[in-house]
């Protein structure tokens, strides 16, 4: 019987450090992918755009954001252009919503692809809303996985 309790034990202490090893592993690997996250945003007239990307290991993901600049604003369609690529490479994605801006933020589209490690991404997001001046945000971002 304790020769049986010895070998249940043994194993069960193999198991825990077999599983503190894995979870040590799993969080260098976590520490190594660094998340970034940065955001730029353009206002010329009626609506400020934001252009904000999020880059994870050679993940990256463009979000656009439109908000109204005055109170009195009422909830409209507005035309957009977002586009994103790896500069000097392919492209990730373009959209061309028509979305109902709110009288908050609301988002406008999200683009998201993989880039090679030591690339930079860029993408750009405009109203393209007929009779109002060009609202143009710009962002580029590097890859450094």
């Amino acid at each position: 019987m304790n020769r049986l309790l010895a070998i249940v034990a043994g194993s069960t202490l193999l198991t825990v450090a077999g599983v503190a090893q894995a979870s040590a592993q799993t969080t260098d690997e976590a520490a190594s992918a660094a998340v970034t996250r940065t955001c730029a945003s353009s206002y010329r007239g009626v609506v400020v755009n934001e252009l904000c990307a999020v880059v994870y290991g050679d993940q990256v993901t463009f979000t656009g954001t439109a908000t109204p600049t005055s109170f009195t604003w009422t909830p409209r369609a507005v035309s957009f252009r977002f586009t994103a690529s790896v500069v000097g490479g392919p492209g990730l994605g373009a959209e061309n919503p028509t979305t109902v801006v709110q009288r908050y933020a609301t988002e406008v589209g999200r683009i998201s692809g993989v880039a090679p490690c030591g690339s930079t991404v860029e993408a750009t997001i405009e109203a393209a809303e007929w009779g109002w001046p060009p609202s143009t945000a710009t962002l580029s971002v590097p890859v450094t996985c």
